[in-house]
């Protein structure tokens, strides 16, 4: 089924907050919070491999730009799963986040929010409304990855574990789970950490509240030996780093901690 030019921004205009920028064509893109060629970008830095063909796991998908762009790549199969972010209205949120920090007060855990409602899934709109303008065959899952039966859900070829692991407690524990999941390969995005004079000891930086971007889910940044580490204490046999941490700078001082964006490809 094909949609008029109308339609689609209805369907994109419909969604009360968007996470991801997603184009359904005919010139429709929905104003998510990240920007198409900021989207697009990660794509290239992430370095997606031939995924003709394979099956594919997207796991805490949001909106699902990624799921798409799986399928838009020829993946057979594509299964997104989200739980956490489906169950919280976004908009309410996003403004009760941005009231706490103009406040300067430290959010509440996020899902002892009135607006956390895994009854009815709010934040799933953004998801289905692109599932429906796509006309994806992409599988949606309602599950919450950390405490699902991943036996059940079965392995894929490529597995997506993008803006995760940083938010979890327990990191080798999802690290271990995203490695049951995978047959082949699994790219982990996170954010990391870079402790200057400090490279060659595996070290994770621990944020006991909202230090880290004024966001009480964030817990953890590894640096690129812990990351590293971690894939393959959880089960991956060889592991790449794709985006490692910047380059020295003689102008940064010793013991100085920098936070990037590290992308690792982990083979089973």
């Amino acid at each position: 089924m094909t949609f008029a030019k109308t339609e689609l921004e209805a369907m994109a205009q419909s969604v009360p907050s968007w996470f991801h920028s997603i184009d359904f064509g005919e010139g429709v893109v929905t104003k998510g919070w990240k920007p198409l060629p900021h989207l697009e970008h990660e794509v290239e830095t992430f370095r997606l491999p031939d995924l003709r063909g394979k099956t594919v796991l997207d796991i805490n998908t949001w909106d699902g730009f990624f799921a798409f762009e799986a399928e838009r790549r020829g993946a057979s199969r594509i299964v997104a799963l989200d739980h956490y972010m489906w169950a919280m209205d976004p908009l309410l949120h996003h403004n009760y986040w941005k009231e706490c920090m103009e406040c300067g007060v430290v959010p509440a855990a996020y899902h002892t929010m009135p607006y956390y409602k895994p009854d009815q899934m709010p934040g799933k709109i953004g998801f289905d409304t692109a599932h429906r303008a796509l006309g994806s065959k992409v599988e949606g899952v309602v599950a919450e990855f950390m405490e699902m039966d991943v036996e059940g859900l079965g392995t894929f070829d490529v597995v997506f574990y993008f803006g995760s692991l940083y938010h979890m407690e327990n990191p080798l524990g999802a690290m271990r789970r995203v490695a049951s999941v995978t047959k082949e390969l699994a790219i982990i995005e996170s954010e990391a950490a870079l402790f200057r004079g400090f490279e060659h000891h595996a070290l994770c930086e621990f944020f006991e509240s909202n230090e880290l971007n004024a966001d009480v889910s964030n817990w953890w940044a590894p640096n690129e030996k812990a990351l590293a580490g971690l894939c393959r204490a959880a089960g991956f046999s060889r592991v790449e780093s794709v985006v490692g941490p910047p380059a020295p700078n003689e102008a940064d001082d010793p013991g100085v901690v920098i936070r990037y964006r590290a992308v690792v490809h982990a083979w089973k």
